[in-house]
């Protein structure tokens, strides 16, 4: 049974994408952080046998927020207290107390992860114990394992140049065999939108289309585009 997990987190002016939201404000990037979620649901709910939505934080509005964007099928679960290393580890170890065989977890951050990378981290935990996919800034974008392995993420160093070359030493010391797929990004600045929207202005790009996101940019442009100049 494979399974799909995404963090989130219910969008809120002045505590969502506060990096991004210094160049074009709380409103604006709480709105379009909401248009990622939206566009990765819809996305990433046919991807797997089950997709759960790890959300935070704990309380009902969140819970209503999360659910009024989902189908039946998908689980909305709420993230544990403590840092991200112990949210996810217990995120896998929940998944695979429930008999998953194949776990796939990816962030809220990058709306147009193309589809095919989920896919291929999907195939390749038939011969790897850990799957990465990098991303630019030295974290990254999805992680993918077959097995759970307690601790593993105890002195990874996140939000950090070394996040992913943390990991890997981890999985590695823990002998477990890993491989990295294609390199992808994180919406963390405006510099990160402008690529974004570059990428879905291009006819074959390789990035997954993200209509709701690209309709909240168009919303808030007037607001957005004295941040680029």
């Amino acid at each position: 049974m494979k399974l799909l997990g995404m963090f989130a987190r219910r969008p809120a002016p002045g505590k969502t994408k506060t990096r991004l939201a210094k160049s074009i404000g709380n409103d604006a990037a709480a709105a379009i952080y909401a248009a990622f979620v939206e566009d990765l649901i819809h996305r990433c709910e046919p991807l797997a046998d089950q997709f759960v939505v790890a959300a935070t934080p704990h309380d009902d509005v969140t819970a209503s927020w999360f659910r009024s964007r989902t189908a039946d099928s998908t689980s909305v679960e709420f993230q544990p207290d403590g840092g991200l290393g112990d949210r996810i580890e217990y995120f896998f170890q929940q998944a695979f107390d429930k008999r998953h065989t194949k776990v796939v977890l990816i962030g809220s951050d990058s709306p147009d992860l193309p589809s095919a990378i989920i896919n291929r981290a999907f195939h390749e935990l038939d011969h790897f114990d850990v799957v990465l996919s990098p991303a630019a800034d030295g974290g990254y974008v999805l992680i993918g394992l077959r097995s759970f392995s307690p601790g593993m993420f105890a002195h990874v160093n996140w939000s950090a140049a070394t996040t992913l070359l943390d990991t890997v030493r981890a999985a590695k010391e823990a002998e477990l065999s890993v491989t990295l797929l294609q390199l992808w990004y994180d919406i963390d600045v405006v510099e990160n939108l402008g690529t974004l929207i570059a990428l879905q202005s291009q006819d074959g790009s390789e990035a997954a289309d993200c209509p709701a996101t690209m309709e909240a940019i168009h919303g808030r442009w007037s607001t957005i585009e004295p941040a680029f100049r």
